[in-house]
């Protein structure tokens, strides 16, 4: 399917974000207690992961969120990059590399956080691995993923760089940030597996784009300097 400009009509995108929207509007309509049941059903929890209950959790997780304004992040980020990640690679890759990353990340963040009771929920870490595709193989594509037109390489720094930063000073309770880079990575593996070449180039330019910025960062002392 194309639209009149024949430009293929990004569909998965669409579905995943109808399904994603129409889940929380869903469970807003519920009451609270049946709401907090739907969650305890869905939401991906470490302890019950690893005890072989609720497996397909790996999966469902990635369709519920936390609140509108955790639905409304997700939904702007995946509809920036998706959009342009679904044409450029093809609908099913593209699904493919949604659902993969989603679903490494939640099992990771359930091994680096073994016999935790706390639930997880959100498409976070599979939107990051759409990201890294975007991030790779099209480094100077214009994204509004993060509401901002900007280049994709840029906005994948900047999402790894705060990712990591959060993650090293553990600042941010409540926000699963081991999800988000375990998703960031898969999609940036996905990259090389899907184009190698392209993804070689892409992890090039990046590459030369952050020395950039750091020696522009320490030449006018923006970086704290070690002492």
């Amino acid at each position: 399917m194309e639209d009149e400009k024949g430009t293929p009509t990004p569909i998965v995108t669409y579905l995943l974000l109808t399904v994603i929207v129409m889940t929380q509007i869903y469970i807003s309509l519920l009451r609270p207690v049946d709401a907090k049941e739907l969650y305890d059903a869905f939401s991906l929890t470490p302890v019950n992961l690893f005890s072989l209950v609720q497996v397909d959790s790996l999966l469902t997780y990635m369709f519920l969120h936390g609140n509108l304004v955790h639905l409304f992040v997700n939904s702007v980020a995946l509809y920036g990059a998706g959009v342009l990640v679904e044409r450029e690679i093809g609908r099913l890759k593209y699904l493919a590399v949604f659902l993969v990353s989603g679903i490494i990340a939640g099992f990771i963040h359930c091994i680096l956080n073994f016999g935790s009771e706390i639930p997880l929920v959100g498409s976070s870490g599979a939107i990051f691995g759409v990201i890294a595709i975007l991030f790779l193989l099209m480094p100077f594509k214009l994204t509004f993923t993060l509401v901002v037109p900007l280049p994709s390489v840029v906005v994948g720094l900047m999402l790894v760089l705060v990712e990591l930063s959060a993650l090293w000073m553990a600042n941010d309770i409540g926000i699963a940030h081991d999800v988000h880079l375990s998703g960031f990575v898969t999609g940036g593996l996905s990259a090389f597996v899907l184009d190698r070449k392209r993804a070689l180039k892409g992890f090039f330019i990046a590459t030369v784009i952050l020395a950039i910025i750091y020696y522009i960062g320490a030449y006018f002392n923006l970086i704290p300097a070690e002492g």
